[in-house]
C-alpha cells in the first residue's frame, strides 16, 4: 500500500490510530483529523500545466548566467518568461483581445506571431485562435503571443541580451528599450491568483511547479483523498502534518476557503482541499512530503512539464534528483572555477546556469577514451518537442538528447540501482599559474577551471 506507514523512513513515519473509509455519494464532506464535514465538493487537485508542447520557459537577464566566469552560490532568478522552441522570449500587446490580433502587415515584420501547429490543443491557460490570414496562433490568457526580431539570444528582453557584460548593465551603459504597449509574457512572478495574507507563490523544483508557500517560505501541501473512496485519518499527536491555520478574522479569498474543525481550529483549504505543512521539510524550497503517499501532494498554482521518461527520485542527503523512469540518477556537465569556490557542496550543488550549460553543449570535451564508455547520453524520443524547462539537442551522431534548463543530461555506467549517485563530483581540471588566463572548458573561465559532473537537480538553486 502506498500509505503504509511501515514503508516510510524513520523521520517520515506517521503514527496511525485508525482509518475509516467513506464512500463518496454525491457531495463529499471534507473529513480529516478534527475537521467537521464541509458542504462544498472537492475540486480536482490537478494544477494546470505551465506550457504546451513547443513553448518553453526561460529565466530572463542574469538568470541565464551566460557571462559569468565562475559559479556563484546564488543566481538571480526573479523572472521566468515564456519562450518559443528556440528559447526566444514571448511578448503580448495591450491592443490585442482574446482571439483577435491587432498586429498585422508591417507589424509582423518586427513582432512575429507564434504559430501553433494544426494539431495544437488548449493546455492550461494556453489556447489557439485563427488569424486573419488563416494561420493559427498561440495565446496566453487570451493574449496572442509574439517573438521580437531583435532578440538573438536566449533570455533576451526587447533586444537586450543577457550576454552583455554584467558590469555594463549595472553602470547603466545598456538601456532597456521601451516599446509602448508591449510586455514580456511572464510565468513568474505569477499574477492573477488571489491569495490570503501570509501565502506566496515560489518556484519549488522538488514539487515540479510553482507552489504555494507559507510566510516562512515552507511548501504547503493539500490532502488529496484520491479515488472513489476517501480515507478519514486520525493521527496521533506526533503527526508531522500541521494544519495551515486561518486567522480568526480571515475570510474566503478566491479559491481559498476556510474549514472549521470540530476542535475549533480554522484551517485554510484550496479548491476544497485542506492544507498543511510538513515537519520533514527543513528549509524553503524543500518538498519532502511529495511522494510519501498518494493522499498528499504539494499545493501547486502551476505544474511544470516533465517527460514520461523522467521521474523525481528521493535520495539520502541530496533530496530529490532527476532520474530515468527506472530510477537511475541523471547528471549534467558543468563548469566551475575552484579558486572562487562555487557551492558544489550545497544540498543542490552549484546553481543552474542555463547559459553555461548551452555553451558546454553536448560535446564531451575533456572526456575521451574510457570516459566515453562511462557516460551515456540520455536519449529523447524521435518525436519529442521542447516543452517548459526541457529541450532537445541533436548530438554529432544525429541522436536527440534531452536537455534540462540548458544542460545536456547523461547517465553514469557506475550507477546500478535507484538512488546511486556514484558519478557526482568527478572533475577534469585545467591548471594555470596565471589567475587572469582565460581557460576554455566548454565555457570560458579564469583561474583553475574545472569541467565536472554533477547530479541534475529539479531546481534553480
Amino acid at each position: 500500500m502506498a500509505n503504509d506507514p511501515n514503508r516510510a523512513g524513520p523521520q517520515q513515519r506517521m503514527h496511525w490510530e485508525s482509518i475509516v473509509v467513506i464512500a463518496v455519494i454525491g457531495t463529499l464532506g471534507c473529513l480529516l483529523p478534527g475537521l467537521a464535514t464541509c458542504s462544498e465538493p472537492v475540486a480536482s487537485g490537478e494544477a494546470p500545466v505551465a506550457t504546451p508542447p513547443g513553448i518553453t520557459l526561460q529565466a530572463l537577464g542574469e538568470g541565464q548566467s551566460s557571462a559569468m566566469a565562475f559559479a556563484l552560490t546564488e543566481v538571480p532568478r526573479t523572472q521566468i518568461a515564456f519562450a518559443d522552441a528556440r528559447g526566444m522570449t514571448l511578448y503580448t500587446y495591450d491592443r490585442d483581445s482574446p482571439g483577435k490580433s491587432r498586429c498585422a502587415a508591417a507589424c509582423t515584420q518586427v513582432w512575429s506571431p507564434v504559430s501553433a501547429p494544426r494539431s495544437a490543443r488548449s493546455v492550461g491557460d494556453w489556447t489557439v485562435f485563427k488569424r486573419g490570414d488563416g494561420t493559427q496562433q498561440w495565446q496566453y490568457r487570451g493574449k496572442p503571443v509574439y517573438t521580437f526580431v531583435r532578440d538573438t539570444d536566449v533570455g533576451s528582453v526587447f533586444g537586450v541580451s543577457p550576454n552583455r557584460p554584467v558590469a555594463a548593465r549595472s553602470r547603466g551603459l545598456v538601456r532597456q528599450p521601451r516599446f509602448p504597449g508591449w510586455h514580456s509574457a511572464l510565468l513568474f512572478p505569477l499574477s492573477g491568483i488571489p491569495m490570503p495574507a501570509g501565502v506566496a507563490i515560489r518556484e519549488v523544483g522538488d514539487a515540479n511547479g510553482l507552489a504555494f508557500v507559507d510566510r516562512d517560505g515552507m511548501t504547503i501541501y493539500a490532502f488529496e483523498g484520491r479515488g472513489a473512496a476517501k480515507a478519514v485519518i486520525r493521527l496521533a499527536d506526533q503527526t508531522q502534518w500541521k494544519p495551515l491555520l486561518a486567522p480568526a478574522l480571515a475570510h474566503q479569498v478566491g479559491e481559498w476557503s476556510i474549514l472549521t474543525r470540530s476542535d475549533g481550529i480554522r484551517q485554510w483549504a484550496f479548491r476544497g482541499r485542506p492544507l498543511f505543512t510538513f515537519a520533514g521539510d527543513v528549509t524553503s524550497g524543500d518538498a519532502n512530503g511529495v511522494g510519501l503517499s498518494n493522499d498528499w501532494d504539494a499545493a501547486l498554482a502551476v505544474s511544470f512539464y516533465m517527460p514520461a521518461q523522467v521521474r523525481l527520485e528521493q535520495t539520502l542527503g541530496r533530496g530529490k534528483v532527476l532520474a530515468t523512469r527506472e530510477g537511475l540518477t541523471l547528471y549534467r556537465r558543468d563548469g566551475i572555477a575552484i579558486d572562487y569556490g562555487g557551492g558544489q557542496s550545497a544540498r543542490h550543488g552549484v546553481p543552474i546556469q542555463p547559459g553555461v550549460g548551452r555553451r558546454i553543449g553536448v560535446s564531451l570535451k575533456g572526456c575521451e577514451g574510457a570516459c566515453l564508455k562511462a557516460w551515456h547520453a540520455f536519449v529523447a524520443p524521435a518525436n519529442a518537442q521542447p516543452d517548459g524547462f526541457w529541450d532537445i539537442a541533436i548530438r554529432p551522431d544525429g541522436v536527440p538528447q534531452w536537455v534540462y534548463q540548458g544542460y545536456a543530461l547523461y547517465t553514469f555506467s557506475g550507477d546500478r540501482k535507484p538512488g546511486d549517485m556514484n558519478g557526482n563530483d568527478i572533475f577534469n581540471a585545467v591548471l594555470s599559474d596565471n589567475p587572469h588566463q582565460l581557460n576554455d572548458v566548454g565555457t570560458p573561465m579564469t583561474g583553475t577551471a574545472n569541467l565536472y559532473w554533477t547530479i541534475a537537480y529539479p531546481s534553480s538553486n
